[in-house]
């Protein structure tokens, strides 16, 4: 894939954006894409990214990311005109929110990609959803062109913008604007899924959740992102199965966070 740009947001995260080939399927909100960082052996193993906007006219396509060692550092140096070798697009996506509720979309960290995505979507089909993105302080929050479109609540945990807390804090604190009729979607580390979908239990509140899992092959066939689900299968790949899942499906003791391939 082109290059077409790669510009620091916020501390630590970057968006990257790339041609999107005209014989491709579109890639839909919660589908992802792997990227074989160098021609050496080392990393060794293709990275996982979700993809955060597309656009459909201009055959765009981009991804944010954090900076958090040597694999993603050498995304980082990746310039303009670059090409870069990838695996698009896989896995399933969001499904769209059900009759009569309002979509309320929660980020956090790594997560935004892909919820940005899908407020971008659901903007477009003329949808406005409530956006809630958490970070641990205001370097780590980025100024988007699409909170000026949508209802944007940032939070961050020392209150330097926004809501003082988590995301979960947020909801918690104003039922007045979730409403009674929400329909929710996150994407962020596993520990603050965790703390959503007890809050979609408590208020009954129907939750989809994008799984951030460590990934071997992508694909399906080594196993290493599989998580404990309800069911007779009780295991799903997120790969494949996934990574977007009903809350309710998900056995949240057994999902540990997972280890960050960097």
């Amino acid at each position: 894939m082109l290059v077409l740009s790669n510009r620091q947001i916020a501390k630590d995260y970057f968006e990257l954006t790339f041609a999107w080939p005209e014989r491709l399927q579109a890639p839909f909100p919660g589908q992802f894409l792997t990227i074989r960082m160098s021609e050496s052996f080392v990393p060794l193993l293709r990275r996982p990214f979700a993809f955060s906007r597309f656009n459909a006219q201009t055959l765009e396509a981009a991804l944010i990311y954090q900076k958090v060692g040597p694999a993603t550092a050498i995304l980082a140096s990746v310039c303009a005109g670059d090409s870069l070798d990838m695996l698009v697009p896989l896995g399933n996506r969001f499904p769209a929110p059900q009759s009569g509720r309002r979509p309320v979309l929660v980020a956090g960290g790594i997560g935004m990609g892909p919820i940005f995505f899908f407020a971008q979507e659901l903007l477009q089909s003329g949808v406005k959803p409530l956006l809630v993105v958490g970070a641990r302080n205001v370097a780590f929050t980025p100024s988007m062109e699409l909170f000026d479109s949508v209802d944007t609540i940032i939070c961050t945990d020392d209150g330097s913008r926004g809501f003082a807390g988590t995301v979960v804090d947020y909801l918690r604190q104003h039922a007045e604007k979730i409403g009674a009729d929400a329909e929710l979607y996150g994407c962020g580390p596993t520990g603050m899924l965790e703390a959503l979908a007890a809050y979609s239990t408590e208020s009954g509140f129907p939750l989809w959740v994008s799984l951030e899992q460590t990934m071997g092959c992508a694909v399906g066939a080594c196993m290493g992102c599989v998580v404990t689900v309800r069911g007779p299968a009780q295991y799903a790949r997120v790969c494949t199965e996934g990574p977007v899942f009903a809350a309710e499906e998900i056995v949240w003791k057994q999902t540990a966070q997972p280890k960050q391939l960097t």
